[in-house]
């Protein structure tokens, strides 16, 4: 009995930790775009630079990072986009937001 209890205990501690890192996630994708459209960043003529958008890639962020305080899912959110073409850099380093894309992606709830 004492067994299943154990069981039981870590299986809702897995579930609530999915559903946590679903939601800080989906915090941080809302965060992101909210940036580009704060800033107007919509078009390759108003991209701005991450520094104007208060965003950095993952590779810029440190180890120790999540380790003292709460993990910041951003970069993460910021590098995915990229890949996904949502997020768009032109030939001086800038990003914009492409809604067009956004909306045709599997991120369309967030358009």
């Amino acid at each position: 009995m004492q067994y299943l209890i154990f069981l039981l205990l870590v299986a809702a501690m897995f579930a609530v930790g999915a559903f946590l890192m679903r939601f800080f996630m989906d915090r941080a994708i809302r965060q992101v775009i909210k940036a580009f459209r704060e800033q107007n960043a919509l078009d390759p003529v108003n991209a701005k630079a991450k520094s104007e958008l208060g965003l950095k890639s993952s590779a810029e962020t440190k180890f120790t990072d999540g380790l003292f305080k709460m993990r910041d899912y951003k970069p993460y959110i910021f590098d995915s986009m990229i890949q996904l073409s949502i997020i768009r850099q032109t030939e001086d380093e800038k990003y914009y937001l492409s809604e067009q894309t956004l909306k045709s992606s599997n991120l369309s709830k967030f358009a």
